[in-house]
């Protein structure tokens, strides 16, 4: 279960629209938030003391806004390189899990852009959940509106019937009670000719029944195979079905996370409108 989370923030609009999603957390046992901002040691310039003392008034109204959810919350104000600091802080805290947002129209602005996602994604071994914001035109003015609500209602889980598999399978069994539907999906990829594209689609769908059987006396659980470019098919197949967040998982070691990170995660993280739950292959 997700019990202690880091919301790192840079305090830009989509930073304080997170803390409005965390309430779903509680769903998951979710007991303690860690709110971190670092001050960016290379770009302060001397002027890290103004900056923390601001920083500190700021953090503390989000401390107040998460502990009216009945979240208990501390809070961290330092200076340093943002990237380390974070995975950092999440170690020494034991954290399950990193919170950050982007919109649906590419990563967040301000300091926590895809780098430092991307980087996080790479070099930690927490959970990873990516919050989601629809940006809304109105004139000059940017607004965002969340889309995190009901995140558990519907959740797709693609597999690639790898070793790795088994963490997003530990994650779901732990979260039955407050996940209420799950969607397998296993994705083909170059089938030579339609014979050998239906015997893989035959044989897929019966590893996703063998994955999903015992999880049908807990969960509503549905199996989708099909054929295509993974992000592509993925993203508009969590549109069709209504997807309310996609459970990933990337590879254990660092060369293969980064090419899973290159792509299909990537992809995903910068395109899809739904939230993200990414899942390292090594996290305990």
């Amino acid at each position: 279960m997700i019990q202690t989370i880091l919301i790192p923030t840079d305090f830009t609009i989509e930073s304080e629209k997170l803390l409005f999603c965390i309430a779903e957390l509680k769903k998951t046992g979710l007991k303690k938030a860690i709110l971190l901002h670092v001050v960016d040691i290379f770009q302060s310039q001397g002027l890290a003391p103004m900056f923390e003392k601001n920083a500190k008034k700021k953090i503390a109204e989000y401390k107040q806004l998460l502990e009216e959810m009945g979240i208990d919350t501390i809070t961290y104000v330092t200076e340093g390189d943002i990237n380390k600091t974070i995975i950092k802080v999440a170690d020494e805290e034991n954290v399950d899990c990193i919170v950050m947002g982007a919109t649906t129209s590419g990563v967040i602005k301000g300091k926590l852009t895809g780098r430092t996602t991307n980087y996080i994604s790479r070099r930690s071994d927490k959970i990873l959940l990516i919050e989601k914001y629809n940006k809304l035109e109105n004139g000059e003015e940017e607004l965002y509106s969340k889309a995190c609500s009901a995140k558990f209602s519907k959740v797709m889980v693609p597999l690639d019937f790898s070793d790795n598999s088994s963490k997003i399978l530990d994650m779901l069994w732990q979260m039955t009670d407050v996940i209420h539907e799950v969607v397998f999906v296993h994705i083909i990829e170059n089938a030579k000719n339609k014979p050998q594209l239906e015997h893989k689609k035959t044989e897929s769908l019966d590893k996703l029944y063998e994955i999903g059987n015992d999880l049908e006396k807990k969960l509503v659980v549905n199996y989708v195979v099909k054929e295509g470019k993974p992000a592509k098919v993925l993203d508009e197949l969590a549109e069709e079905m209504e997807i309310t967040l996609i459970m990933l998982t990337t590879h254990g070691n660092e060369s293969l996370k980064d090419i899973l990170l290159g792509s299909t995660a990537e992809n995903l993280l910068r395109n899809t409108v739904k939230p993200i739950l990414l899942i390292p292959a090594d996290n305990r």
